[in-house]
């Protein structure tokens, strides 16, 4: 049975599991960016959408190798997994969404949402 809980403490709860045996997912790749997802997300049914935790890699010459350069929250559709993300930036979950929202939900809404951690 999924544990369910509000999008105001999720980052919380996530920040206290062990998730190291679940293997990240590149989201996209170009020549000099890449972005690396978790292979966890968390899905907020209201919304339909899921929410992965992300790293921006830069690709450095000197190594000639993507580094890590900055996290990200990735918002995806709900059941398009791994095809193609609608929006990323560079903040926490709740705030990532309510800039993706727009205004369109009262943040206070926003962080009382129910979501669950899935893992594949």
């Amino acid at each position: 049975m999924e544990k369910v809980y509000r999008l105001f403490e999720v980052e919380e709860v996530i920040a206290e599991m062990d998730l190291s045996d679940i293997d990240d997912d590149i989201a996209e790749t170009d020549e000099e960016y890449q972005i690396v997802i978790s292979g966890w997300w968390v899905h907020i049914p209201e919304l339909n959408l899921n929410l992965h935790e992300g790293v921006v890699c830069t690709w450095e010459e000197e190594s000639q190798m993507f580094m890590p350069d900055f996290a990200v929250t990735v918002v995806y559709e709900a059941g398009a997994e791994h095809q193609h993300y609608i929006y990323f930036e560079q903040d926490g979950m709740v705030i990532t969404l309510a800039n993706w929202l727009n205004g369109r939900v009262p943040l206070d809404v926003i962080e009382q949402m129910r979501c669950s951690i899935c893992k594949e």
